[in-house]
């Protein structure tokens, strides 16, 4: 059986860490992100250097040079985007987008794993206000995939991650 070569976007972040270890761990060909932006952020660098260490390749792209997002997907099968929810406020949306049109670009990947691991924004309209920003926000992330006919798939894990830690 053949394996998918995977990128992970945002692999030393909460839930990225566990997708890469996961990714290795069944023998897929493993690519992560490193952003030139991560500057000397030491922790995310040695948890970078442990993935190379594990077999995994570090591939240098910046959401600030499309060029280097678009040859960072043209290696792989199957994109994995793990970039917490902060990223959808304010003007990061824009990030996710990026990564969609190097995706359009490439032209290569067989699915684009979005970042979408909490609640069904499509299923939000009637829901509470608090979070309607960010729902809105996820709502033109799949709108750009789904018109640039990507396949993806969406994760919608209701409360993955960081929100159940602490005093539960």
């Amino acid at each position: 059986m053949t394996k998918s070569k995977i990128l992970v976007v945002g692999g030393t972040g909460y839930v990225g860490k566990r997708i890469v270890k996961a990714s290795l761990a069944q023998g897929h060909p493993t690519f992560v992100l490193m952003r030139r932006e991560i500057g000397y952020e030491v922790e995310k660098l040695q948890t970078l250097l442990s993935f190379k260490q594990q077999g995994a390749r570090l591939v240098e792209g910046s959401f600030s040079d499309h060029q280097s997002l678009v040859d960072a997907v043209k290696e792989v099968d199957v994109v994995i985007c793990t970039m917490s929810g902060v990223q959808f406020r304010s003007h990061n949306i824009l990030l996710q987008l990026k990564l969609v049109d190097a995706i359009k670009e490439a032209g290569n990947v067989k699915r684009f794993l979005p970042s979408e691991f909490g609640i069904d924004p499509s299923r939000m309209k009637y829901g509470v206000e608090y979070g309607k920003e960010t729902f809105d926000d996820k709502m033109v992330i799949r709108k750009a995939i789904e018109d640039a006919k990507i396949p993806y798939t969406y994760i919608s894990a209701n409360c993955l991650g960081d929100v159940l830690k602490g005093d539960v």
